[in-house]
């Protein structure tokens, strides 16, 4: 039995110190040919990251030096998510353009040649567990003597002469619990308290206790007193704030006092220390009166053990702290929450991970940063436009969707107010952002014979289902008569969207929707479903939208790049699943109708910006404008963006209102100093000129021409002028009808055209 207990002791310890924990890291950070090194951020990067500038050629890891034409660097060692050794130092010469554009990059010794070079990953703070708790390293001699001494004051004052049981006060408190016939006193030194607190449970029992003296006097046995009492003062338990644990006096002291714990004065750490002993009837926060009285307790007390003098004791009971404002999360806290639920789902918990492992993400500490900042900016202006108690939520996804990894995550406004990731565990209406995968359906059928210049009617229909009718409106509840395919699109109009749908059929669309991963269950066989119908999460939409960057592919997205034991060997790997959903053609048809859709559509405020590149997206309403949503993209970053209320009432504007402001926030500064970039014009795909408004061949006698893009063999063949039928429509009326129809729908559109070149209609 005491071997047993020995080896739970030893073990535990280990763990109870933190000394080798669960090691976090974000993905590193790359410099490639083309950026800029000071729009782009990566000056502040190496700064972050300690590197030194030094004046002559950089010979120790972490030091580099900057001149006109190159920026020579000296790589430290870097942990790495493959492999049983680190990334060990290495040079690179980075040759420079006008003293900050990255023209090529050279790695020593030999000279290779590369397009990108990696910094190390940057390590991130606090421990997730069961939920997101925040924990800081501390070692014993960051803390302030008179900290260390408030603590035993208050605790364990003989805990330096003791041997892990102080046998008076365990006398003392058995006459009190023998007396009232239950346990109401623990006499518990700070050693009793780490084997209750690690290797035992909470419950005030006589059986617990029985166990908890034999641990504790084999762990003080064991371990120095110094290691003990570190181990302690790192994890004690603190209180909550707003639901969050809060662990140890390194974290305590940032959240109750906003400094580092070295920085404490002795009134503060009489304050934490007197809240051990209850964290939130004690707390500055939420009891200021009760804690000042607790913080008197303890200056008695060490003023009576003679550790301070009478003069320090007053002086420190004339401190009033400032009134603590609490903690805000770190940028990174619902990503970090995802990865542990991913992690959970993988039978990989880190709470259960061997220590000295280490969990590579796939999170971008900028772009992360970019997208706390944007929510928060965007939240508070949203805030001030309206009246009402409730709080608007926003949530931001970004994936790179060349491999699926998850660059950022916010779930929502404030972490510590809600941990409700909205971002992953909510699921709403979708809407229009739906439409672009009707339109890419059809368009990827040849037998449809849809293209981007096709007619659709925009005229009033009514749908049979179910014994039910329905009758679909355009948001404006306008109509404009026949419209191309691609100006259905870029202005998000419902009903010539569900013409299409109706023509193509439902069904068939349902089982393309199936493929892109919006839900786990099919897709709703219903008329509704052309406008997005049917509910999911912004995860699933913003990867959905990595068909268009991937050219028809879909990837799906994921967190975790890898896990390591401490023995380096990997225990899962990220191997994200790809599905070929359309032909590269057809799905750059439909691009470049997105692109479309933010440069003169209802997303139209992304080019008025001044974005340059390959940009497109798509703005999505839900029913009765309870979800706003904006999903944008370029070939290397895809940004889904959800604003709503919890209870689901209605937004008090657009999705170009409230989602885009988002996106483009983070967007600009995501893409600053990097090169501009364009989807390449895949086989199979021709671009011609046409009539805008009638999507036949252009002639002088008609309206303004565009260049559009077809896939190969489907352009028109007739000139908008010919008196002829439409070549592709998928309405009943008749051609002499249609072209009436047309002829008198261009000159209507002719001061919407006009309005169109000073902002899209905001949907």
């Amino acid at each position: 039995m005491v071997l047993w207990l020995d080896r739970k002791v030893v073990q535990g310890f280990g763990a109870a110190r933190w000394r080798h924990p669960v090691r976090l890291y974000a993905a590193p950070r790359s410099i490639n040919v083309g950026d800029d090194l000071d729009d782009g951020g990566i000056a502040d990067e190496l700064h972050e990251l300690g590197y030194r500038a030094v004046a002559s050629r950089p010979e120790e890891p972490g030091t580099f030096r900057r001149g006109a034409q190159h920026l020579e660097l000296y790589l430290n060692a870097a942990p790495v998510a493959d492999g049983f050794r680190d990334r060990p130092p290495r040079r690179a010469v980075l040759e420079l353009e006008s003293g900050r554009l990255v023209r090529s990059i050279e790695l020593a010794p030999g000279g290779a040649r590369v397009d990108s070079v990696d910094l190390e990953p940057r390590p991130l703070e606090g421990l997730y567990t069961s939920h997101w708790t925040g924990r800081r390293p501390l070692e014993l001699v960051d803390v302030p003597t008179f900290v260390v001494d408030a603590v035993l004051a208050a605790e364990d004052e003989r805990f330096l002469s003791h041997h892990g049981v102080d046998v008076p006060s365990l006398l003392r408190a058995a006459r009190v619990n023998l007396k009232a016939g239950e346990v109401r006193q623990g006499g518990s030194t700070i050693t009793q308290q780490i084997v209750k607190n690690h290797f035992l449970t909470q419950d005030r029992t006589f059986s617990r206790k029985l166990r908890e003296i034999p641990m504790a006097i084999l762990l003080d046995a064991r371990f120095d007193k110094r290691e003990i009492l570190e181990c302690y003062l790192a994890t004690v338990y603190l209180g909550h704030d707003r639901l969050v644990g809060i662990f140890g006096l390194a974290e305590a002291s940032q959240v109750y006092f906003g400094k580092p714990v070295g920085k404490l004065t002795l009134g503060e750490g009489a304050i934490l220390a007197g809240m051990i002993r209850a964290p939130n009837v004690y707390s500055p926060i939420r009891h200021p009166a009760a804690a000042l009285r607790r913080r008197d307790e303890v200056l008695d007390k060490l003023e009576a053990l003679g550790w301070i003098t009478k003069a320090q004791a007053a002086e420190a009971r004339t401190e009033r702290p400032k009134r603590p404002v609490g903690r805000t999360a770190p940028p990174e806290a619902y990503f970090m929450e995802h990865v542990r639920r991913a992690l959970h789902g993988e039978q990989l918990d880190p709470a259960r991970l061997g220590f000295g492992s280490a969990i590579f993400t796939t999170l971008d500490p900028r772009l992360q940063r970019f997208a706390s900042e944007a929510v928060d900016a965007v939240g508070r202006r949203l805030d001030r436009n309206r009246s009402g108690a409730r709080t608007m939520q926003i949530a931001v996804v970004a994936v790179d969707p060349r491999n699926g990894a998850v660059r950022a995550l916010v779930g929502g406004r404030d972490f510590l107010a809600s941990q409700l990731d909205r971002a992953t565990r909510s699921r709403r209406q979708v809407g229009s952002l739906f439409k672009p995968f009707v339109y890419l359906a059809a368009i990827a059928d040849p037998a449809s014979g849809i293209t981007p210049a096709s007619l659709l009617d925009d005229a009033p229909i009514t749908v049979q289902y179910d014994r039910t009718t329905w009758t679909p409106q355009n948001i404006d509840e306008k109509f404009r008569g026949p419209v191309t395919v691609r100006y259905a699109l870029e202005h998000s109009l419902n009903v010539p969207t569900v013409r299409l749908a109706e023509a193509f059929g439902i069904a068939r669309i349902a089982d393309f929707g199936d493929r892109l991963g919006l839900t786990r269950d099919p897709l709703p066989r219903v008329p509704a479903l052309a406008l997005g119908a049917f509910e999911s999460s912004l995860l699933r939409v913003t990867a959905a939208f990595t068909v268009f960057a991937r050219g028809g592919e879909r990837i799906e997205p994921h967190a975790v790049a890898s896990v390591k034991a401490p023995s380096g060997v990997v225990l899962t790997r990220a191997h994200p699943a790809t599905e070929r959903v359309a032909p590269r053609d057809a799905t750059y048809v439909v691009h470049t109708m997105l692109e479309g859709a933010v440069t003169r559509g209802t997303a139209a405020e992304v080019g008025r910006s001044g974005l340059k590149g390959a940009f497109a997206g798509k703005t999505g309403t839900s029913d009765e404008s309870r979800d706003a949503w904006f999903v944008g993209y370029t070939p290397s970053l895809v940004v889904g963006v959800w604003v709503g209320f919890d209870d689901e009432q209605s937004l008090p504007g657009s999705a170009a209102q409230l989602a885009l402001p988002v996106w483009n926030h983070v967007m600009r500064r995501a893409t600053a100093g990097q090169p501009r970039e364009h989807l390449p014009v895949p086989q199979g795909v021709e671009l011609v000129s046409v009539d805008a408004a009638s999507g036949k061949l252009p002639d002088a006698r008609c309206g303004a021409a565009i260049t559009e893009v077809f896939l190969a063999g489907t352009a028109p063949r007739e000139s908008c002028v010919a008196g002829e039928a439409v070549a592709t429509r998928v309405d009943g009326d008749s051609p002499v009808n249609q072209l009436g129809q047309a002829i008198g729908s261009w000159f209507a559109r002719l001061p919407e055209t006009i309005g169109a070149l000073f902002g899209g209609d905001g949907r």
